[in-house]
Parts: structure tokens; sequence; C-alpha cells
């Protein structure tokens, strides 16, 4: 910019840089008149710059005497250009200006009024501003810069921090929200910059802030932005101090933006009251997208307040609606159900904690609330039924006519039996319904609840989670876990809190019934929380069923004090499961030996994901005991990270827990290889064919069952024979590792491909973008050159990582199913030997015959024997029958069954 172009002397415009800056650049400089008192005008120089426009006096030395910022300044200046083409410059420069601040703002929304005659003057200026193209705005929307205009604008220090973490966290996360959390320990003024940064940045859709107190100012920039924003759709301002005088200024910025886009508001844990509520209700109604989410919880609103804000929702999309913690009691809110009884698209829906009607909420929900509402939270709620009263059928109506419900919450409300019946079966009969969600934890329901319990649960197909923690069941457990275990659907299961009033007596067959569900061959059941039932000592005996686990993958038994004699237990536990990947077992009064204990499972065990610190036993053991406190608690780290990354499955391992499952079997099959040598011995002199054909086919029995007992080794050599050293699943994991590496190869092909056309895309683009640079020659041959090395991936490259990546995962299930198909093999040949030498036992057969009967002695008294049996038409023996059934031994085995069993052994 030189002083001939500007009719400037050359001195006042060196003396305009040196005001403004020598590293500013002056875009546009023109002579005007400045209008002050009355009609009198004086000369005055209007510099613009990218960001800002500077008012100087037009002699040498200039001075600035006025200073705008282009977007976020506000005030009046009366100035007098020269021309009407040198006003439509500057204002067409003050536009392109805010669009390169702003890329996608409009200039006309910053230059509030505009007025030009004649009319075509606006008209080419729109024209310029739209096809003007700003230059690239940088990391999210080009926050940095506006963040700059603002800092210099309010006078505030320009934080580099701040321009960090939006330029990198913020653009590497490609987070839409800015959460002023991140900057609270700056000074508030920073945190008003911050704010107002984003009244016309277009690239921030949230704003959140968390347990802060908002400072008047902060509030009122809030309010600025909410008045001003075409881009803010989330506003989150939780437990910020806020009164019923914000709500009615925020009502106020919602009603000076009609562009707003805003559709959640979360201003939960503040003290709106129903003042705040009665203003909010005809601002939210007006909103232009539609509300979708509002979450008023724990507002100090009353039934009222609720009622008169419940007007609102029939204008709006309501998907969430959040008013937990507010006080509902009584039935003075028609206008919430009304609301609840009209067709709308209610998805969640938490009324918890505000002493609501419960039957009241479900037959609104009835009639119009079906078909979107998948969550519903009414705990601590209230249900107005006495007992000889007609019970509501619209409660039972609701949730066997729901159509989407998937998460139920009733915990702490006191249901009656009757409602816990008529909920249950609701559920039983709606088909609709899949993986639903149950929580009725604290509900009080103690003998009578768990009859109607133990009466449903076992028919209810599409309950997959289970909560009746803290409901007085004790001792009723043991008949209920029956039932749960005919349930094929329920997968998560919280039984804690339930065992504080049970007898000792009683408490061991509610532990076996549980251990009878842990244990069950094929049990639906994956998750299992004992949670704060202070078990002690007596948590052992679910710990030792956790060997024998075919499908539970969580367990919660934090809160039994066992001590280190349960954290022994859980160790041994570790040890030999491989199916659990989440323990938490915090508050167990465990000391550093229990500690290390568990840690030195955990380096046996590499199946385990996710193992929380029991904080609580261990800031106890860390008083007592730091050194071994903090290596237990490094080496759990380290064992859980160590699982966490791929690993073959440990054949050798599996093999060797399988032959301590199979040991009470093969106990089974030599306790009858035992009584059926027994009975043979018995028969051994009996010459009948028949006898002797039975015998034969039973020594032929007796021989597989020895030879089973080395069955399941025999399978796992023949895996180790078929598969390699590592004991694989043999020609299917080489087939699968031949088919990898094949698929490798053609990804490689196919990989090349692709890059190979994108690369003549991107010089096909280049050449459009940059025709003359493009025109040099031989320039494509050398970019084409240059790139042959990137554009390739190696099938070495390919196949190490499907080897060694995906085909872990792949083989590791094969072989994981082949060990399972192994061990149910052996396990149904056993049973079926068992079986097999237990009719042996029962069979029906001919009796030897009597041996030839001694001389007759001289008549004399004598006791009776064999040889007063008559010897012609003697009566079949039979050695086993019903009516001489055979005796309970008692006695050992004699030498031969003994020499027998050493051999079999």
């Amino acid at each position: 910019m030189s002083a001939e172009d500007l009719d400037v002397p050359r001195d006042l415009l060196d003396s305009v840089q040196d005001a403004v800056g020598q590293q500013v650049k002056l875009c546009v400089l023109k002579k005007v008149n400045l209008e002050v008192k009355g009609d009198k005008l004086e000369n005055r120089i209007l510099v613009s710059t990218m960001c800002f426009l500077f008012l100087l006096s037009a002699r040498v030395p200039a001075k600035v005497s006025a200073c705008v910022c282009v977007c976020v300044s506000e005030g009046q200046l009366s100035l007098r250009l020269t021309s009407d083409q040198d006003a439509d410059d500057f204002i067409a420069h003050i536009g392109t200006n805010v669009q390169e601040i702003c890329p996608g703002l409009n200039p006309l929304r910053v230059i509030k009024k505009l007025l030009l005659k004649p009319v075509e003057r606006i008209t080419s200026l729109q024209t310029l501003w739209e096809n003007h193209t700003p230059a690239e705005a940088g990391p999210c929307g080009g926050f940095s810069r506006l963040y700059w205009c603002v800092c210099d604008q309010m006078n505030v220090p320009y934080r580099d921090e701040v321009q960090w973490d939006v330029d990198t966290i913020y653009l590497s996360q490609d987070t839409r929200e800015l959460c002023l959390q991140d900057f609270i320990h700056l000074d508030s003024r920073d945190l008003l910059a911050i704010t107002a940064a984003l009244e016309f940045n277009q690239w921030f859709i949230k704003l959140s802030i968390k347990d802060f107190k908002l400072s008047a100012d902060l509030c009122d920039q809030i309010l600025r932005v909410v008045s001003r924003s075409t881009k803010l759709e989330e506003l989150t301002l939780d437990n910020t101090g806020l009164k019923s005088d914000f709500a009615q200024k925020f009502a106020a910025a919602l009603s000076q933006n009609p562009n707003s886009v805003l559709h959640t508001i979360s201003l939960a844990n503040n003290c709106l009251e129903d003042k705040g509520a009665v203003v909010l209700s005809s601002a939210l109604s007006k909103l232009t997208p539609g509300l979708k989410q509002l979450d008023l919880s724990k507002t100090s609103l009353s039934a009222k307040g609720v009622s008169v804000l419940a007007q609102c929702f029939g204008s709006t999309s309501l998907t969430h609606l959040n008013l937990s913690g507010n006080t509902l009691r009584g039935d003075d809110i028609p206008h919430l159900w009304s609301f609840l009884s009209q067709s709308n698209h209610l998805h969640t829906l938490d009324l918890s904690n505000s002493e609501c009607s419960l039957d009241l909420v479900c037959a609104s929900l009835l009639r119009g609330s079906l078909k979107h509402l998948t969550v519903l939270n009414l705990a601590r709620s209230v249900f107005n039924y006495k007992k000889g009263k007609e019970f509501p059928s619209s409660f039972k109506q609701f949730f066997s006519s729901a159509l989407s419900l998937q998460n139920i919450c009733l915990t702490g409300t006191k249901l009656p039996s009757e409602g816990l019946k008529a909920l249950l079966l609701g559920l039983a009969c709606n088909t609709n319904l899949r993986d639903v969600s149950l929580d009725i934890s604290g509900c009080e329901l103690r003998s009578a609840g768990s009859q109607i319990l133990e009466g449903c649960i076992a028919e209810i197909p599409n309950i997959t989670s289970l909560d009746i923690s803290d409901n007085g069941l004790d001792s009723d457990l043991s008949t209920l876990l029956v039932w749960l275990r005919k349930n094929r659907s329920i997968k998560h299961l919280s039984i804690g809190r339930n065992f504080s009033n049970i007898k000792t007596k009683n408490l061991g067959q509610v532990l076996v019934s549980l251990v009878h569900m842990i244990q069950e061959e094929d049990s639906p059941l994956a998750s299992l929380s004992l949670a704060d039932s202070r078990l002690k000592a007596d948590l052992s005996v679910v710990l030792n069923a956790l060997g024998g686990n075919s499908s539970m993958t969580h367990l919660d038994i934090s809160g039994n004090s066992m001590g280190d004699f349960g954290a022994k237990m859980l160790a041994k536990a570790l040890q030999v499961n491989t199916k659990l990947r989440t323990v938490i077992w915090d508050r167990n009064c465990v000391s550093a030996q229990g500690l290390q204990d568990v840690a030195a499972a955990l380096e046996k065990n590499y199946t385990i994901r996710f193992m929380p610190v029991p904080i609580t036993d261990a800031a106890q053991a860390l008083k007592n005991n730091s050194e071994k406190t903090e290596d237990a608690l490094m080496k759990m780290e380290q064992y859980l990270l160590r699982n966490h990354e791929s690993r073959r499955y440990l054949q050798e391992q599996a093999f060797r827990l399988q032959q301590g499952l199979v040991t009470s079997t093969t106990q089974q099959v030599t306790d009858h290889i035992c009584r059926v040598q027994d009975q043979l011995n018995s028969l051994r002199f009996s010459m009948s064919d028949r006898v002797q054909q039975d015998m034969k086919a039973t020594e032929n029995l007796m021989r597989d069952a020895k030879n089973s007992t080395t069955l399941l080794c025999s399978l796992y050599h023949l895996g180790r024979a078929a598969g390699g050293s590592d004991g694989s699943a043999g020609v299917c994991v080489q087939q699968v590792q031949e088919k990898l590496c094949s698929v490798a190869g053609e990804i490689s092909v196919l990989i090349d491909q692709q890059l190979q056309g994108l690369l003549v895309s991107m010089l096909d683009t280049a050449q459009s973008v940059c025709p003359h640079i493009m025109q040099q020659a031989r320039l494509r041959e050398d970019l084409l050159r240059a790139s042959e090395g990137r554009t390739s991936v190696s099938k070495a490259f390919i196949t190490s990582t499907l080897l060694e990546q995906s085909a872990f995962d792949i083989i590791n299930k094969i072989r994981s199913a082949t060990a399972a198909l192994k061990f149910t093999l052996v396990l149904w040949l056993g049973f079926d030997l068992c079986k097999a030498l237990e009719d042996v036992c029962v069979d029906d057969l001919p009796p030897p015959p009597l041996s030839p009967t001694p001389p007759p002695p001289p008549p004399q008294p004598r006791p009776m024997s064999f040889s007063d049996l008559p010897t012609e038409d003697t009566p079949t023996l039979q050695h086993v029958t019903k009516y001489r059934p055979r005796r309970t031994k008692k006695a050992k085995p004699r030498r031969a069954a003994v020499s027998l069993l050493c051999c079999y052994c």
C-alpha cells in the first residue's frame, strides 16, 4: 500500500503504521469526516486491518482515537466518507474480513443494520460476499483467531494454553463440545473471552460446564452466546449456582434469537424453583427445531411448577425428559399426565426420587407413550394402592403393551405383592420386548415377594438383567434360586444385601443353590453381584465353585468382609478359572497379605481383564504395610495389562484343568468297576452259557471303563500329533493359517491397485488445481517415481498382521472349542459307562448252580445250611432284584477288587 495510491502524505502513512504497529498489515485506509458536537466535522484516517478498525487523527504524529473489533464490538460511531464508492469498498472489506475470521458466517449477521441507497448497492455487496472464498479457517473453525480478536478487544491476555488445547486436543478428538471445565483454573476474565469466541464460531455446537459456580459476568456472556449463536445445539450448566433470575434471562435470550438451533438443555442441580419453570415454559415452546432433551433434575420444582412447565412439552419433539429429584407428590400435575397420555416421541423418562404416583404415571404412559419409550426410571416412587380395593389394571397393561421398553428401574419403591405380580405377568406376556433390564432392588419384597417371583420368573423370556438386591429375602433365596435357574434368559443377576437376617443353618442351603446355578451346564448367567452381603468366610463356598463355572464373566463380591481367608480362596479360584473377565472385590477387610495372594494368582491367570484396585482395602493396608501393598498393587496392574495383549490359547493349562474336573467322573466309574467285579467274582463258578456270555460282555465293558480314564489324555496327544508341539487343534488350525496367508496375498494386490488408482486421481487433482506448475516437463513422471515406495503395502506386513493379531482370536476360538469338544466327549462317555455298569449290577443274571450236595450227615440237630435246600425244583435265586435288593456295603472291597482297582488306576 503506497502513499501515492492512497493520496496520503508519506510521513502521515508512516505515522499511521507506527501508531497501529509495524507488524500489523494495513488492508484499507480512507480519509473520513467524523461527526462531533453539532454539525461540526473533523478530519480523520480510518484504517482497516484483518480483525480491527482504527480511527486515527489526520496529522503527524497520528494517534489512535478509537479501535473496534470487526466481529464483537458494539457501539455507534458516525463517519462520512468522501464518496459512495469509498463507503462500499470499506463495507465490502469489513464483510470479507468477517468471512476470513469466521468462515461460513454471513457478514450481515455481524453488520446488524445496513442501509444503502440505491438498494442495488446492497445487492452487489451480497453478491461479492457470496462469491468470496475465504482462506482455510484453521483448526476448529478458526477458533484461535477469533479468540485472539476477543482477547485484544477485551484487553485480556491471549493464553497460548487455550490456543494449544483447542488446536491440538480438541482437534485430535474431533469434538464439537467446548467444555469450560478444562479452563476453570484460569482467571474469570479468561473464561469470558473463551465464551465470547463462541458467538460466531461455526465449529462448536455444545457448551458445557459442571460443578463450578458461575460469576454474574460469565452468566451474562453465556446468555449473549445463546441470544446470538446459530450453531449452538446443546447447553449444559450443571450445578453452577444458578437462581430463578437466570431462568428469566435465559428465556429472554432465547426469544431474541429466532435462528437458534438449541435442542438440548441441562440446568440440573440449580435452584430455579417454580418461578424459573414458569418463565421457561413459554420460551422452550418457541424453539425453532423443537426441544429434544431437557434435564431439570434437582431444581427445587414442585408439582405446580412442573405442571406449568409441561404445557410446552406438547409443542416439542421431546425425547429425553429428566425431572428427578423434584417434589411431584400428589396428582396435581394435569399437564404432565396430559403430555404423557398424548402420542409423543419420548425415549427416556426419569422421574426418580420425586415421590410421584407410580400407578398414575403408568396409566398415562399406557395411552400415549408405548411406541418409543425405552428407559423408564421411577426409583423411589409411591404406589397408591390399599389392600381390599381393586388393583389398577392399567399397571399390568402398560408393561404388557410397551413396544420398546428395555430398562425399568423401580428401586426403592415399596411394591405391593399385587403390583409385583402385575409387573412380572405383564412382561411375561409381552412378545414385543427383548433384553429387558429390571431393577426392583430395595422394594421390601420379603417372603411374599419371593413367592411371587418363584411363581413367575421361570417363564419370563425377555428379562436379561434382574436386580433383586436389598429385599430381605434371606432364607427364601434357597427356593428362589432354584426357580431362577429355570429361567434361560437372565444373564445378569444381583442378589446382594439379602443375607442380613438369615440363620446359619439356612445360609448353607442358599449358598448350595447358588453354587448349583453357577456350575450348571449351559447356564446363561454371565454376571453375578453379591455386593454388600457381608458373607465373610461363608463367601468361600461361592469362590470354590468358580472352578466349575462355564459361563460367568463378571463377578462383584465387594463389601463382604471376607478377610485374608476369602482372598486366599479367591486366589485359588483365579488360578483355575478361565471364564471370568471382571472381578470387583473392594471393602473386604483384606490386608497386604491378601492382596499379595491375589496378585500371585493373577500371574497364572490370563483371562481377567478388569479388576479395579480395591481402594478401601488398599488404603488401610498401606497404613500397616506400605511396601507389600504397593508391590501387590503394582503386580496386579502389570498382569492385567499383560492380559489385554494377544496371547495364545493355553492348551496345556486347559488340559490340566479338565483333568481335575473329570476326576469325579473317573471316581464314579471306578466305584462301579469295583461293584461289578464283586458280582463277577460271585458268578465265576457258574456253568450256564447265558451267564458266561453276559460275563464276557461285562468284562469287555469293564475294559472300556478302565481305558476311558486315559481317553482325555489320548485325545490331547492326538491334537498335539496333528497340530504340532503347541497342542493346537491340528489340521483345522493349519488350514486356517494357510487360508489367511492366501487372503493376505489377495489383500496386498487389492491395496496396491487401490493406491495406484488413488495416486493417479491425486495427480489429476493437482493438475486441475495447479495447472501451470504441472505443465513442467517430466514433473508428473517424477512424482509417480517418487511415490512408488509409498503406494504399496507389503504382503509380509499384511500376513504378519493377520497371523499375529486376527489369527490369534480365530485360532484361540478354535482351540477353545476343540478343548470343550474333548471335555464333553469324555464326560458323556463317562456318564454312559457309569449307566451301563449300573445296569449290569441290577440285571437279572441266572444264578450259578449250587455246589454238589455233600453226603447227608447222621441225623442230629444242626443249624440250617445250603445243604438243607431241595436239589430239585429249586426256585431261581435272583442276585439283585426288587425283592432282594443289593445290600449296602460298609466293609472295604475284597482283595480281588483292590488289586483290580490298583491295576485300573
